[in-house]
């Protein structure tokens, strides 16, 4: 397993970020950013890099084609806005997604963690519907159900939830193992990690839960990321 250094060990966010988040959601225009970019940087973006960077031996242990770069995995201050009502330019919350490098976001899958101004989460899944791996794993259930069964074992003892939307009309084969249902009949999928405590992110230690919940969740990253890849 990867180790751990002292810092990464130590490292944590701090309050002050979530208060210049808010000044964002309050002052939420150009020039507030502008007079404030270096503020900015100090209080959200450096921290996050930090972050990422601590992670990155993790990530690269669960793929080593992952794209670890901060740049990339961070999520960008600009609001895309062209299809909101919500015209405003930046973003008051960042997340980051740990997915295979130079694929496109749409249909990926990923490992993200967030953090908003009222609550903290993170987890495993693919962003947005991807029918086509989702499709495979369905042949794989009815070929191999223990495979799936161990899996769901694992990831409720570590606290994740399968969570996404469901197809409300779908067949269902006869021979599928009734404890797979609510895996097959996904149209979205999502582990999300349950009994989170936004305050874990101010605390030493918060580098070492995700490490370890991303090395849980490895084996269910390996299962998926072939799944998408005999899905292409």
């Amino acid at each position: 397993m990867t180790k751990l250094t002292q810092e990464d060990l130590a490292f944590h966010f701090k309050p002050d970020m979530v208060d210049f988040m808010l000044k964002i959601r309050y002052n939420n225009n150009k020039a507030f950013m502008d007079a404030n970019r270096a503020e900015y940087i100090q209080k959200v973006r450096a921290p996050y890099y930090a972050f990422i960077e601590a992670l990155t031996p993790i990530a690269l242990d669960m793929d080593p084609g992952m794209e670890v770069r901060p740049s990339k995995v961070l999520s960008r201050i600009f609001r895309d806005t062209r299809f909101s009502r919500d015209k405003s330019p930046y973003r008051d919350h960042h997340w980051i997604a740990f997915r295979h490098q130079g694929e496109p976001r749409d249909k990926s899958l990923m490992f993200w963690f967030e953090i908003r101004v009222d609550s903290v989460s993170w987890g495993l899944g693919f962003w947005g519907e991807n029918r086509p791996a989702l499709d495979i794993l369905r042949r794989r259930m009815l070929a191999n159900p223990g495979e799936l069964l161990a899996l769901s074992e694992l990831l409720d003892g570590r606290q994740f939830a399968l969570m996404g939307d469901s197809f409300k009309r779908m067949s269902i084969p006869e021979d599928l193992d009734q404890r797979l249902l609510p895996w097959y009949t996904k149209k979205e999928l999502l582990l999300i990690r349950q009994g989170i405590r936004p305050q874990w992110v101010f605390e030493p230690g918060i580098v070492k839960r995700l490490a370890d919940d991303m090395l849980a969740l490895k084996p269910a990253y390996q299962l998926l990321r072939g799944c998408y890849e005999l899905g292409l």
